[in-house]
């Protein structure tokens, strides 16, 4: 009887536990194993149209974009083998995740860049404000600016452009500061 009056209250927290919703990815998320490593694998052995197919069916974009927003180096050298075969919507979706990255983790994202400025993954249409808080632009340039990889110079240089650029169309002086 001592037995079960001890194990009593861990059971029933257990079970409270069990009932209560879980936190984390949605379910919709988790129909399969999303992974940098494992979707790489896919896109090698697959290919990447079969690739984006399957981010489609299993509706997992949002986990992937969140991951390349927060600047995970393996998330974002996915982008420019999947942005290839996406509709314009998740190629704009995908954009925007690099461009939030672009402060976080400079050297990842210019590195997937076009260096011949495509309008894909070229500077100009990853290095501009659009849909950016304030504090982006002077994050990304200080960021950008501290980037000394000789095979990113013309990312970097074109990075730089597109924001100076935008800052000069919106018309905010880019103090530096």
């Amino acid at each position: 009887m001592l037995l079960v009056a001890l194990l009593a209250p861990p059971i029933g927290l257990t079970a409270l536990a069990a009932s209560l919703p879980q936190s984390g990815p949605s379910p919709i998320e988790t129909g399969m194993d999303l992974n940098a490593r494992t979707l790489s694998r896919q896109i090698h052995e697959d290919g990447a149209e079969a690739t984006v197919r399957t981010l489609d069916t299993h509706r997992a974009w949002p986990r992937l974009r969140r991951a390349v927003a927060a600047g995970w180096d393996g998330w974002i050298e996915l982008v420019p083998d999947l942005i290839t075969h996406t509709d314009d919507a998740t190629a704009r979706q995908l954009r925007t995740a690099l461009r939030q990255a672009l402060p976080r983790n400079p050297h990842a994202v210019l590195s997937v860049l076009d260096p011949g400025n495509g309008p894909l993954l070229g500077a100009g249409a990853v290095c501009t404000p659009h849909g950016m808080p304030a504090r982006w632009a002077h994050d990304s340039v200080r960021a950008i600016s501290a980037e000394h990889d000789i095979h990113l110079t013309h990312q970097v240089n074109d990075c730089l452009a597109a924001l100076s650029a935008s800052t000069v169309a919106t018309g905010r002086a880019n103090s530096g500061t």
